[in-house]
């Protein structure tokens, strides 16, 4: 499927991840979708699942949870293209709460950037500071 032109869908790649995951080949599964990430195949929410799922047969959950990172900031760059900032900054804010997906570099510098698209140059400021106490390099 790999080396098939035009490439298959993300659907019929799921298909496949599913199968190999039922034959508990879970390291096979995570190394496939890296491959589909080089030949430009984005996962949808259901390729992300699988790979959360096969990452904690692995005993790897810190792995899952990076790929859940990958929800949020697709869900924050979705509100910004929304002018919804409030709901972004919002899942930022509970990412930080919460404690068990943080925030990465990814994450601070799309709000960033979508908050200095808007104008709001002072709430992106306030964000560089918050992303410098948690730890987070620019």
């Amino acid at each position: 499927m790999l080396q098939m032109r035009p490439l298959s869908s993300v659907i019929r790649f799921n298909q496949v991840l599913t199968q190999v995951a039922k034959l508990k080949h879970y390291a096979t599964v995570i190394v496939l979708n890296d491959q589909m990430g080089l030949l430009g195949i984005g996962p949808n929410a259901y390729t992300l699942n699988i790979i959360i799922n096969c990452f904690s047969h692995l005993n790897q959950i810190g792995f899952g949870l990076s790929v859940l990172g990958k929800f949020f900031n697709t869900l924050i760059h979705g509100f910004l293209l929304q002018n919804r900032e409030a709901d972004a900054v919002g899942i930022l804010n509970k990412m930080m709460e919460s404690g068990t997906c943080k925030p990465n570099v990814v994450t601070f510098g799309t709000l960033i950037k979508g908050l200095c698209m808007k104008g709001n140059n002072t709430g992106s400021i306030q964000l560089l500071k918050k992303m410098e106490e948690a730890g987070c390099k620019p």
